[in-house]
């Protein structure tokens, strides 16, 4: 079946399999031996660890992980605030077999009983805010709840972290036992949790570090949350390269690039909305005054692109992956150094390596050459299934190993470019956010008919979430219209994060539907000038 190449696969610049050995936790005792007293991590907590710490740090928790019972198959679901425990407990449970479940600390005990369902972890190590608040669902669950260095009544005894001789670290046979879940974005319903090999992620890590082109001169940041992947990933590429990987506690526009100067980063990270917000912020001295010498993002805003680099001084280039892929495309630093980019043109750079790129129309079928289609990725890093989903796994992994991605794409001889997504999503800086998840809540909510709910844009965070609610009595009164859409979203907390409750809420008495009583989505934009709407304003 033919293949369109986005370019030549870029050459891996490191082979992690090989540095490794036999799992994650051989990598971080490799780097402790090859870079002992190097940097490796550090937090804007105050946190610090040299690789030999960070390894001896790994084995401190593997041990007490060990003394509990944890094993080959056990899978521990995690939620602490940021620190480094956090990734630190992935390549602990890497060194025992076992895999680990980052967790959102603003799951509400819905969406929390749901995951836990969902992949049944065997342990529960949280904050002991998080094991008071929820002791209840996880105990329901049957998984051992262990607080975080606080005792907690009913759980058992507090992991406090640790040093331990890292000599034996990655000993074990584990390179291809799962080690660490994904969730998705829930684009067709609530969250699918995606879980990945030692192996992937090792190669994730690669990737990552093959297009920043990381050596140990390197300062690399991130400021998303430590449970989502790219600041694992991040650590995996450091971890290979000896780069330092520095992290934010989460994104703040107006310090962003005081950190990046005052922390000597010298290569950085953004998603979603941040680079927006970043051009939304006064200017100021640390705009140029820095050591950074370029910029990755996921969807680097075309309208914005020759802006973001006038101002901040410095190239801004692509990344292109998923939670079920890894990153399958990315452009090198190499391309901004040869003066060859279309800026602001949208291109998506060179897939990785060990990937194959092919565009499939509404039938299936392969296209040939130049065109617009699904784009559908296989490679070493791709998974093949979603965790007990056979339904969604059919739907979306193909046989041959094809992941259809279900992003629209334009393929122009070489390249590739974004053009919009099929999936049921809001993009909210960053985030992405299920419509039918948030639509379930809102039909449950008293007086709603039904719900239906798109993204709305936004110069600031990208999209917002905008919920139309049928009901039987309209509200046409402008403050009885915010006061039944405060009241319908307010209710709605109990059981949505708070960046999934609607800013926008207008009201409708009936849907056009499709003859399979389906709303037709695509009409709800127009109908927003037409009908009752409020905006919620900033409450989140």
């Amino acid at each position: 079946m033919p293949v369109t190449p986005a370019h030549p696969p870029l050459e891996p610049s490191v082979d992690p399999i090989a540095r490794a050995g036999v799992n994650m936790a051989g990598l971080a005792r490799w780097a402790a031996r090859t870079w002992p007293d190097r940097p490796a991590f550090e937090h804007e907590n105050g946190e610090r660890l040299t690789f030999a710490q960070l390894a001896a740090r790994v084995a401190g928790l593997a041990g007490q992980l060990g003394e509990r019972g944890v094993g080959r198959g056990d899978v521990l679901a995690v939620s602490l605030d940021s620190c480094s425990t956090f990734p630190l407990l992935v390549l602990a449970a890497a060194d025992l077999g076992a895999a680990m479940l980052p967790l959102n600390p603003g799951f509400t005990p819905p969406e929390l009983d749901h995951i836990l369902g969902l992949v049944e972890p065997t342990h529960v190590v949280a904050t002991p805010e998080f094991c008071l608040a929820h002791r209840d669902v996880v105990h329901r669950h049957g998984a051992a709840l262990i607080p975080f260095r606080q005792p907690v009544p009913g759980a058992e005894p507090p992991l406090r972290p640790h040093d331990a001789p890292f000599d034996r670290l990655g000993r074990a046979e584990h390179l291809d036992t799962r080690v660490r879940f994904g969730l998705t974005s829930g684009s067709t319903g609530v969250p699918k949790a995606v879980a990945k090999t030692q192996r992937q992620w090792l190669l994730d890590g690669r990737a990552l570090a093959t297009v920043m082109e990381l050596t140990e001169d390197d300062r690399v940041m991130s400021s998303q949350p430590l449970y989502y992947g790219d600041p694992f990933m991040l650590l995996m590429a450091a971890l290979q390269t000896g780069a330092t990987a520095v992290y934010l506690s989460r994104f703040r526009s107006q310090t962003f690039m005081e950190n990046v100067a005052r922390r000597s980063i010298t290569k950085f990270m953004t998603i979603g909305s941040m680079p927006a917000m970043l051009l939304n912020t006064p200017p100021g001295p640390f705009d140029t005054g820095h050591r950074a010498v370029a910029a990755w993002s996921v969807a680097v805003p075309r309208h914005l692109h020759a802006e973001l680099e006038r101002r901040f001084a410095l190239p801004w280039l692509e990344l292109y992956g998923t939670a079920e892929m890894g990153v399958a495309m990315g452009q090198p630093l190499s391309e901004a150094r040869s003066g060859t980019r279309r800026i602001g043109a949208g291109w998506l750079g060179r897939p990785m390596p060990g990937h194959e790129l092919r565009l499939t129309d509404e039938n299936g079928q392969v296209i040939e050459g130049d065109g617009l289609g699904m784009l559908e990725v296989r490679g070493p890093t791709v998974t093949d299934a979603y965790h007990r989903r056979p339904d969604a796994t059919a739907e979306a992994f193909l046989p041959g190993g094809w992941y259809r991605s279900g992003d629209i794409m334009e393929r122009r001889g070489a390249d590739y470019r974004y053009v919009r997504r099929m999936k049921d999503i809001v993009r909210r800086a960053g985030e992405n956010i299920s419509c039918q998840e948030v639509e379930a809540v809102l039909r449950a909510q008293p007086g709603v008919v039904d719900a239906a709910v798109i993204p709305r844009p936004d110069p600031v965070r990208g999209e917002e979430v905008w919920a139309f609610l049928q009901v039987e009595d309209v509200p046409t009164q402008a403050h009885l219209v915010r006061e039944r859409a405060e009241a319908i979203v307010s209710a709605a907390r109990a059981s949505l994060a708070r960046h999934k409750l609607p800013r926008y809420v207008s009201f409708v008495d009936r849907f056009e539907r499709t003859p399979t009583e389906r709303i037709v989505k695509r009409r709800l934009t127009d109908l927003g000038d037409h009908v009752p709407t409020c905006d919620l304003g900033e409450r989140r």
